[in-house]
């Protein structure tokens, strides 16, 4: 059941929230941050069918292949044949006891892992090697570990398993309630307390109704079995009075977290109940499939075993996102307002749609407006304006509306709708600034000092000034007039300006897609980018808090920054930022939450109400908490695992005997640092004392090992420190020290009998090496000579080894860092010299069709023959100052000199056909038939002197190309073709995200084959 709430309760909810709890119990399910892993991250098997935490810190994870024990990034595994004291391979329950011992029920028996030893616990009487099902583990108030068997209830003592209770019926589940233990079984329950036992049967009708799990929770004492959920009332059991489907289906596991939660698995689903009432039933939700076991660690992480799943991490965080969960047809959103009525307005990708009681409902759809976009809004009481990449249009109630007075804009894209305090209408557009008023459509240009007329976006200032944001800077509409701002205080004037907002002092801060944020104090404007230790982020909405801080949102994610900070750098009186990103796009080491963020700039873009920012992302409306970030204060726990002496690994106790011999001086350290909320955010030093002079940062968390060669002899002592994802670090190092004893001439008898040695034989020396001196001179002196012509050849020939790829003889990526620059400057001398301005050079990224299948199915040896037999191809193919590299994998690089660029459709579909026609020999009875797919960039890019991108960014365009073919079918070529409007500046952003989007809006051709039918351009003539 899915919680329905409208934007209102949402905010409400939000606000009232009080202390932050480690899950809020107010979020949906999927509103958590969650992490899985499965048998590709290492977990022996798919099923996670018990979770616990050993006192060391370790998450143990119990499977039907064996055990596991886990440090956030590594999982390491346990099964009988690699460790004999292990009973069985099938995990049923795990506990751990006050001294940090883990025991493990297995279908075959009990084991215990104590001090890195695993051993079996025999039966006390009878067999001592008969094997019994062991189903479940409880611990008594005593410290008694009680066993579940099909016999009865075991003990579990130091050395051997005592029957202490024999039952007629299997024992299934085990609770300890006071001094009573609760016994599950099929049909019935056992209450075993003061010596007796007493009978509690199920309903009637139920005799066959297998006990799964009993819980005592929410005040209520719960029975999960194999036909549905019971809770004991009075003296009986009760079916659960919610009807389905927890009344019927089996329960496989049952566990109230630290918030009150009550989480109970169902056979597929999960639900989850609070009061003894259900509140949210989990359905087609990876992380709540088939739960068979639930734990929550000590940073409050909620983990879940799966049995299909593997496992699954999840934490609160700090958002919550409303996508296809709450109804949104299209995920892709362009703009969020808040409407005069506080409901929520979306623009999709095709079309506007507005959350009701938590729904998203659609309102229009994409095909009836101008273009499906809704790229911009503005709700007003009786209308909503918007604003699309083809023109505006307005809801009027239920009728949709494309005014006729604003057709000048029909082909503009819209990117701001602002209605100012005297109620004229502005409408920002790609195509210049237009203004609405009973009077009719004005259009700002030029003639009005409009320089560019690409304008992302207005914004009036709390005394009436209006700001213009444009792709040629910051502007002011003054009257009928646009004057630029800044340029005198610290603007640049192509600052391409995506967000502009107002601080409560007045001072106003923007954005620029150069991601940079301007801090204007009054008198100057201070840039802050990286360099200042602002998050790297291209600003589309930029807000502040009542905490004070300024918050961005833009391509990259979300980020605050304290204006305190801001302002103390201005002032010169601090160097850097406070930066901190909290949600990214990439999910970079320290960089808050995983998830997508924010479309374009302009109007639109975002808004905060409540202490909730809410932002439009490609996977809908992701709300964030400003009052809601609460870090991991949990000190984590540093461990050094292991130490390799020589070859040798051993376990790092250190009450083990450490005076390592002479010979032992290499050793290798695994440590690590047990925090689970984000282990790859996690920070780890490390020194060896009596060596490093100084701690050291692993560069790579994920890695946690460190080596040491050659260690000179003495006392040593290595240890590690970590930090979790909040930067809390641990209370104290890991240590182990050890010892490394001398050879005999690393003694100091050694030494002083070598000095005494060493100056009678210099003394000799001295005498005879006067006449010798000028016969070694010279010896030498022709020596030199001799080795600087053959260094001099060597260097020659190694550098030529290292510009080649060995396998196909062909160039590789080191020469063309070295060759491209300097031909493209050549070859633009020439161009100027010749005026043959039609001549381009052509760069050909060339990817072989389907080659993972060669190598799957006839092997890496063929593989590398079809490589070699390409660059064969590819070599019969090029003139004299044309050349070959080998770009990297299945992938190649070809450079052309100057050519008319009319010829770059034939030079295609030569290149296909002789790939496509060559008979590949790979050592099988039939030679193969492959093909290729080919991406074209020419240069220059463009030829009006517009500028241009570096090598690397247009061969990153020519890659772009690749994929488009890759996706449209492969066996083709296809190219990007600057337009006379096309920019240096829009190509770049483009290049971090899809070029196709210029292609969308007619500002970038692309070419290519017949087949491909590149949209937004044309086939090849």
């Amino acid at each position: 059941m899915r919680r329905a709430l409208s934007l209102t309760a949402v905010l409400a909810l939000a606000g009232a929230s009080g202390g932050v709890a480690a899950l809020d119990p107010d979020k949906s399910f999927h509103h958590y941050v969650r992490n899985s892993w499965s048998i590709e991250e290492g977990l022996p098997q798919i099923s996670g069918l018990a979770i616990t935490q050993d006192r060391q810190g370790y998450v143990w994870v119990g499977t039907q292949a064996g055990l596991a024990r886990f440090d956030g990034i590594k999982f390491t595994a346990f099964n009988p044949e690699t460790t004999p004291g292990l009973r069985g391979i099938w995990i049923h329950d795990l506990h751990v006891d006050a001294r940090n011992r883990l025991w493990i029920a297995t279908y075959r028996g009990i084991s215990v892992y104590q001090d890195g030893t695993f051993r079996p616990l025999p039966l006390a009487v009878g067999d001592p090697l008969r094997t019994i099902d062991t189903s479940d583990l409880e611990a008594m108030p005593s410290g008694e570990l009680m066993v579940a068997a099909p016999d009865g209830i075991y003990r579990a003592n130091e050395d051997s398993l005592e029957l202490l209770h024999p039952l007629p019926r299997p024992a299934t589940a085990l609770l300890a309630r006071g001094d009573a233990l609760w016994v599950g079984s099929r049909g019935r329950v056992f209450r075993i307390a003061d010596g007796a036992t007493e009978l509690l049967p199920l309903p009637e009708g139920d005799d066959d109704t297998v006990v799964t799990q009993l819980l005592d929770s929410q005040g209520r004492l719960w029975a999960g079995t194999s036909a549905g959920l019971f809770f004991r009332e009075g003296d009986r059991w009760l079916r659960y009075e919610g009807g389905e489907p927890l009344a019927s289906t089996p329960i496989e596991s049952l566990f109230e977290d630290s918030d009150g939660n009550l989480w109970v698995g169902l056979v597929e689903d999960l639900a989850r109940l609070r009061a003894g009432r259900l509140v949210e039933l989990v359905k087609d939700d990876r992380a709540g499939s088939a739960v068979r076991s639930a734990f929550e660690d000590r940073e409050g992480n909620l983990w879940f075993g799966s049995q299909w799943e593997g496992v699954t991490r999840l934490w609160n965080g700090w958002t919550r996102r409303y996508s296809r969960f709450e109804g949104l047809e299209d995920p892709i959103l362009w703009s969020v307002a808040r409407g005069p009525a506080g409901r929520l307005w979306a623009g999709t990708n095709n079309g506007l749609a507005i959350m009701r009681d938590g729904r998203f409902e659609t309102v229009v759809a994409g095909a009836d407006l101008p273009h499906p976009n809704a790229y911009t809004l503005l709700p007003e009481e009786d209308a909503t304006w918007i604003g699309t990449r083809r023109g505006v249009a307005v809801l009027r109630g239920d009728r949709l509306e494309t005014p006729p007075e604003l057709a000048p804009m029909r082909s503009a894209q819209v990117n701001g709708i602002v209605r100012d305090r005297r109620g004229a209408l502005w409408f920002a557009t790609n195509q210049g600034l237009h203004r609405l008023t009973r009077d009719g459509l004005k259009s700002f240009g030029p003639v009005q000092g409009l320089r560019d007329p690409r304008t992302r976006l207005l914004y009036e200032t709390r005394d009436g000034r209006l700001l213009l944001g444009t792709q040629s800077g910051l502007h002011e509409v003054i009257g009928d007039r646009i004057e630029p701002l800044g340029l005198d205080a610290g603007l640049r004037a192509d600052l391409d300006v995506t967000s502009i907002h107002e601080l409560p002092d007045g001072q106003l801060v923007i954005g620029a897609l150069s991601e940079e944020v301007f801090l204007f104090d009054g008198k100057r404007w201070h840039a802050f980018s990286d360099a200042q230790g602002m998050p790297v982020n291209s600003p589309f909405f930029i807000t502040h808090d009542t905490h004070g801080y300024l918050w961005v949102a833009g391509i990259r994610g979300v980020h605050r920054v304290l204006l305190s900070d801001m302002a103390e750098v201005a002032a010169g009186r601090r160097e850097r930022v406070r930066g901190e990103m909290l949600l990214n796009e990439r999910g970079d080491r320290r960089g808050g939450q995983k998830g997508y963020c924010c479309n374009g700039a302009g109007n639109a873009k975002g808004f905060i109400h409540d202490g909730e920012l809410w932002l439009p992302t490609r996977d809908g409306v992701v709300a964030l908490s400003t009052d809601g970030i609460v870090k991991n204060d949990k000190a984590p726990r540093t461990l050094i695992e292991r130490v390799r002496v020589g070859d040798e690994w051993r376990a790092a106790d250190p009450s083990a005997d450490w005076k390592l011999p002479p010979a032992s001086r290499d050793l290798s350290f695994e440590f690590t640092v047990l925090s689970f909320q984000d282990p790859k955010s996690v920070e780890l030093r490390y020194r060896l004392v009596g060596y490093d002079a100084d701690w050291r940062t692993l560069e790579d968390p994920t890695r946690r090992s460190v080596n040491y060669t050659n260690l000179p002899p003495g006392a040593y002592v290595f240890e590690a420190l970590g930090s979790n994802n909040a930067d809390t670090w641990s209370r104290a190092p890991a240590q182990i020290g050890f010892r490394i004893q001398p050879w005999f001439h690393e003694t100091p008898l050694f030494f002083w009998l070598s000095a005494a040695l060493l100056a009678s034989l210099l003394y000799a020396a001295f005498r005879r090496q006067q006449g010798a001196h000028r016969r070694q001179r010279e010896a030498l002196e022709q020596l030199v000579r001799q080795r600087t012509e053959a260094l001099e050849v060597a260097n020659h020939r190694l550098e030529e080894a290292s510009q080649t790829d060995p396998l196909t003889g062909l160039r590789n990526r080191r020469y063309l860092a070295n060759q491209i620059p300097a031909d493209i400057a050549y070859y633009d001398r020439e161009t100027v010299r010749r005026g043959s301005l039609d001549e381009v050079m052509v760069f050909a990224l060339i990817d072989i069709d389907h080659f993972k299948q060669v190598n799957d199915t006839h092997g890496h040896q063929a593989g590398d023959r079809v490589l070699q037999q390409v660059a064969q191809v590819l070599a019969q193919m090029v003139r004299t100052g044309d050349y070959i590299a080998r770009w990297g994998g299945e992938e190649f690089l070809v450079v052309f000199r100057p050519m008319p660029n009319r010829h770059l459709p034939m030079l295609g579909e030569r290149i296909c056909q002789a790939v496509s026609t060559h008979r590949f020999d790979v050592g099988s009875e039939e030679p193969l038939k492959l093909t290729c797919s080919v991406g074209f960039i020419e240069c220059p890019l463009f030829r009006d002197g517009r500028g241009g991108l570096g090598w690397e960014q247009m061969i990153e365009l020519a890659d772009r190309a690749l994929y488009f073919v890759k996706t449209h079918g492969r066996n083709g070529w296809a190219a990007y073709r600057a337009r006379r409007d096309t920019d240096l500046g829009g190509l770049q952003a483009a290049l971090a995200g899809d070029p196709e989007r210029l292609v969308d809006t007619g500002r970038l051709d692309l070419v290519g084959s017949a087949h491909l039918d590149p949209p937004g351009g044309s086939p090849a003539p």
